[in-house]
């Protein structure tokens, strides 16, 4: 009998604010900053300033949002940034005082409702009652994953609409509702087309399963399945004026092709993460910074984080093996599990879920979200539920959450004796296991909704503030890290003053990560608008790959994707100007002199500085280079083997350094004369998208020394300007114009039929 609840959305409301309290008012009430996460204290906070820069300036100035100069030495903001790291729902905040601990925040909450909401949506149009639509709706929302990806905001805001998405596919199915599922497609892809990829090979997998569970048989289903497809690259050619821009340039990034090739994971620990990953909430284990998180968070030799986020509550932990009893089981049941666990455990399948990069359990969310629909016919209907595998499911699991940790310490060789306090953490979240198998047994629902509820709540808190490494940056450190180097742009300002010429000139600075920005983030110089050296940027420009090349060791920081410039030739090469340290002992040019004090801080000039770039009468092919020459980078072209013959032709015999600079947003231009024809590099990253002119006439660029831009130049006074359209746009631009035709001849033809 179907359990009807009244007013089942203000109760959703009301519940999913209650839970969230336990999540974020610790923070608001507390000592501490809602900066969780390595990553976000890394890269979300100072992406979201960055944002802030670019979409203020295309708001007030009408500069286009295509390029940043503070991304380390320049980058491609459209493609690499806008849709990857900087979520929309962002885009009001940033119009608003607000620091990011506290948006964060408020977005984050804003998820959890829609994830809510979307997820009733999806079980009330699916006939589920109330009651179970209300509980689906809470387990998805407070799912293992969900808690693991709001500190991760560019992934949250794609999975809580999994619902939604799904629920576009149920229409098309039931009643070949359309539109929905095309807008839903562009929507996703628009939103983080990284996870689409993976969601778009399960929606294959959901598509069998709701058609057999519609029609109970497959008639048809290929036909409309074809139908379903176009109806896919409708979706997907709208989102091209971002998606084909984007992939040009993650296709270009090292990250992709990293993929791993093996058979079998370093470790056991994956192996044992996936086991325990269903029945024990990852998000309060493996994020603890503590003895016992190697165990639940495991980090190959690439860097590659795998935690199995497949935990929904204790209800979905004592269920699954209902779907394999005689009452339930069916093909796709049998298959599911088995499927998805050959590609999760298989490096090289799961690399190539994770889009062909590094392994990864990413893309389980999609799995768990298919897992949490399977499981809705069971808690509708309790007669479904075999209590005599309940009875064993309780007490298995009770024992399995006692010893997953002392056996995953034992089995990888850990050692018992370091985990401490910590060896039996996982028995706290067995009474609400025992107590929701009790109620599922008793088909006491009441009872089963608190008991979830009371569970969601200490799981939430344990994630987050219970966890000792997401409470571990105090309020008043992030307010002194927000300011640094003053606020922003206040240290740019000041050294235009220093120098009289620098209102003309390209210039960078070296700011000391260690003393100055406490070594905590190498991306604060987007917090700041300051053109430097230190970047933790994994959709970094691809030309800057050949950058690590000139010295991987003084070039690229502790993951492949960081970078902190320390080898002062490079330093020249990119025009760095000013360092800021605390003690001359810091200082990292050859020659140099100081200047003056900023604050409590010291900035010191290198006497090799040089305007934006000069010309060159040598050159080399990085074949013939490697890092203990790097001296050589200053007065030769270092070019990739196909061009070397053609900038032969190009380069003269003079030494000049450009004259005047001047740059904003999106444009460039500068100014140098030469006595004869010649080539210049310049510290601006070669990117397809710069359109470059020299005395007004369009010429071909390189990509030299490091990943920068070389240029031809007439005899005499030249001309450069340059500005940048994202490579690609056009092309995307096009495709999307050619969607929307489409889709009006669609909705024109559907028209017409209703008139007939």
């Amino acid at each position: 009998m179907k359990k009807n609840i009244k007013h089942p959305l203000l109760i959703l409301f009301i519940l999913i604010s209650l839970i969230s309290a336990f999540i974020f008012v610790p923070y608001i009430l507390g000592d501490k900053a809602f900066i969780v996460g390595w990553d976000m204290q890394t890269i979300y906070d100072s992406n979201y300033e960055n944002l802030k820069t670019v979409l203020q300036a295309w708001v007030n100035d009408g500069v286009k949002p295509y390029w940043t100069w503070y991304s380390y030495l320049g980058n491609d903001f459209y493609s690499s940034k806008l849709f990857y790291f900087n979520d929309f729902f962002e885009w009001p905040l940033v119009f608003t005082d607000l620091s990011y601990e506290n948006a964060i925040m408020i977005k984050s909450y804003i998820k959890l409702l829609i994830a809510g909401y979307g997820f009733y949506a999806y079980a009330h149009y699916n006939h589920f009652s109330s009651f179970t639509s209300l509980v689906g709706s809470l387990i998805f929302t407070f799912s293992s994953y969900i808690l693991y990806v709001i500190p991760h905001p560019f992934f949250a805001s794609f999975f809580v609409f999994l619902p939604v998405y799904f629920l576009s596919v149920d229409r098309y199915i039931k009643d070949h509702k359309k539109y929905m599922f095309i807008f839903m497609v562009f929507f996703m892809f628009l939103n983080n087309y990284y996870q689409f990829y993976s969601l778009s090979l399960f929606t294959i997998m959901y598509y069998i399963y709701r058609w057999y569970k519609e029609y109970h048989s497959f008639k048809n289903m290929m036909k409309e399945a074809f139908i379903l497809i176009g109806y896919y690259l409708v979706g997907m050619l709208l989102s091209c004026f971002a998606l084909i821009p984007e992939a040009l340039n993650i296709l270009g990034n090292t990250r992709v092709g990293s993929r791993s090739s093996t058979f079998v994971f370093e470790s056991v620990i994956p192996y044992l993460e996936y086991i325990f990953g269903r029945i024990l909430p990852a998000s309060a284990l493996a994020e603890r910074g503590t003895e016992i998180s190697p165990l639940y968070k495991f980090v190959s030799s690439k860097d590659s984080v795998m935690i199995v986020y497949l935990w929904a509550s204790s209800i979905s932990t004592l269920l699954f093996p209902q779907l394999f009893t005689k009452k339930n089981r069916d093909k796709f049941t049998i298959l599911y599990p088995v499927i998805i666990s050959v590609i999760a455990l298989i490096p090289i399948l799961s690399s190539a879920m994770h889009g062909f990069s590094e392994p990864s359990f990413r893309w389980l969310a999609s799995p768990l979200y298919l897992l949490i629909v399977c499981l809705l016919p069971l808690i509708e209907d309790n007669n479904l539920i075999d209590k005599k595998i309940l009875k064993i499911s309780i007490v298995i699991y009770s024992i399995l959450m006692a010893l997953a940790t002392p056996v995953s310490a034992i089995i990888s060789g850990y050692g018992i004796a370091t985990l401490k306090n910590e060896l039996f953490l996982p028995l706290l979240f067995i009474p609400t296991l025992v107590l929701t198998g009790i109620f599922l047994y008793q088909n006491k629902k009441s009872c089963l909704l608190v008991t979830l509820v009371v569970e969601l709540c200490f799981v939430s808190y344990m994630s987050f503030y219970g966890s000792p490494a997401l409470a571990s940056m105090k309020d008043a450190d992030y307010q002194r890290e927000r300011y640094l180097m003053g606020t922003k742009d206040e240290y740019t300002n000041f050294t235009l003053k220093l120098d009289e010429n620098n209102v003309n000139e390209f210039y960078r600075n070296y700011i000391d990560p260690i003393n100055v920005y406490w070594g905590v983030s190498t991306s604060y110089n987007l917090d700041f608008n300051i053109m430097g050296l230190l970047a933790y940027d994994s959709t970094y420009l691809p030309s800057l790959a050949d950058m690590i090349t000139l010295d991987r060791e003084h070039v690229q920081h502790y993951l492949p994707w960081t970078f902190n410039i320390q080898n002062p030739n490079i330093m020249t090469l990119v025009n760095t100007k000013y360092a800021v340290v605390m003690n001359e002992e810091d200082v990292p040019f050859e020659n140099y002199e100081y200047v003056t004090n900023y604050y409590s801080m010291k900035i010191y000039q290198n006497l090799d500085y040089y305007n934006l770039g000069k010309t060159y009468t040598k050159i080399i092919t990085y074949d013939d280079y490697n890092s203990s020459m790097s001296s050589v980078i200053l007065n030769k072209v270092i070019a990739h083997k196909e061009d070397l013959d053609e900038i032969k032709t190009l380069i003269g015999k003079e030494e000049v350094i450009i004259q005047t600079v001047n740059k904003e947003g999106n444009y460039l231009f500068a100014d140098i004369t030469t006595n004869e024809e010649g080539f210049v590099v310049i510290s601006v990253p070669y990117d397809k998208g710069w359109s470059t002119k020299v005395n007004g006439k369009l010429v071909k660029t390189y990509s030299v020394n490091g990943g920068l831009t070389g240029i031809p130049l007439e005899k005499g006074y030249n001309t450069i300007e340059m500005n940048f359209t994202p490579h690609g746009l056009k092309e995307g631009l096009y495709a999307s114009l050619a969607g929307l035709v489409i889709l009006a001849i669609i909705a024109i033809n559907d028209i017409r039929k209703k008139k007939q």
